[in-house]
C-alpha cells in the first residue's frame, strides 16, 4: 500500500551524503531534470520512470514547494509502459499477412516480407494502446536522511535507487537490522559492534520449507 492510506509497506534507505546549505535548489534542479514523461509511440521506448506529484501521477509540473511537509519531502514515481499484447499483434499480423499474399498472389511470405508487416503492424496499435501507469510515494526526511519508498518489488526498488542517485546526485545504502545496528545514534558498543560482524545470516525457515515454497510446493 501506499504512504496515504491502507498498510504501511516499505523500504527505507539512508542517503550516504548530506544534503548542502542550499540543498533547496539541488532537490528541484533534479526533480525537474527527471520528471515523468508520457512514451512517445513512435519511439521504440517500452518503459518510462520519473518523478510526479504524489497525489496525482498525471501532474509532473511539480515544484518542492509542492512536495515540503515540514521535514518531509513527499514525491511520486511513477512507471509508464508502453508494450502491444503479444496476442493482440499476432492475430492483427495474421490478418495483414493474409491480405499480403492474396495481392502479391502467393501462398507463403518471405521472412523479410512477415518482418515489414509486424513492423507496420506493431507501430499501428503503439498508437492506439494507452500505456499502463503505476506509482509509488517516496517519502524523504531531509534532515535525518532517511527515505522510505512504499513498494517492496526489487525490480521497482532497483529502479528507484537508480533515478534518485541519478536525479540528486547522492548515493542510498538499504537499511536492514546489520545497517541499524551501526547507526551511532543507537549507542551500541565497539565490543557489541564487532560481535555483530562475526555473525553468520539465520534463515528463519528450515531449507526444506523453503525450497518447497520457491517450487511452489506450499
Amino acid at each position: 500500500m501506499g504512504a496515504f492510506q491502507g498498510g504501511l509497506t516499505y523500504r527505507q534507505y539512508r542517503v550516504n551524503q548530506h544534503l548542502p546549505p542550499q540543498w533547496q535548489k539541488k532537490v528541484q534542479e533534479g526533480l525537474s531534470r527527471h520528471l515523468a514523461k508520457e512514451i512517445n509511440p513512435s519511439s521504440d521506448d517500452e518503459r518510462s520512470v520519473g518523478w510526479c506529484n504524489a497525489h496525482f501521477a498525471l501532474d509532473t509540473s511539480i515544484s518542492l514547494e509542492q512536495c515540503l511537509y515540514n521535514e518531509y519531502v513527499v514525491v511520486g514515481m511513477r512507471i509508464d509502459s508502453l508494450a502491444v499484447p503479444k496476442r493482440l499483434l499476432a492475430v492483427y499480423c495474421e490478418r495483414e499477412e493474409r491480405l499480403a499474399m492474396q495481392e502479391l498472389k502467393k501462398e507463403v511470405l518471405s521472412r523479410y516480407e512477415r518482418a515489414e508487416i509486424r513492423e507496420k503492424v506493431e507501430q499501428t496499435l503503439r498508437e492506439k494502446v494507452l500505456p499502463s501507469i503505476k506509482t509509488a510515494e517516496v517519502v524523504w526526511n531531509w534532515e535525518t536522511g532517511y527515505v522510505r519508498f512504499f513498494n517492496t518489488s526489487k525490480g521497482l526498488n532497483e529502479e528507484f535507487v537508480e533515478l534518485f542517485e541519478e536525479s540528486f546526485g547522492m548515493t542510498l545504502t538499504p537499511e536492514f537490522a546489520y545497517t541499524l545496528a551501526h547507526d551511532p545514534s543507537l549507542g551500541l558498543s565497539t565490543d557489541l559492534l564487532k560481535v555483530l560482524d562475526n555473525e553468520e545470516p539465520t534463515a528463519f525457515v528450515d531449507q526444506d520449507t523453503l525450497f518447497e515454497t520457491l517450487r511452489g510446493e506450499v
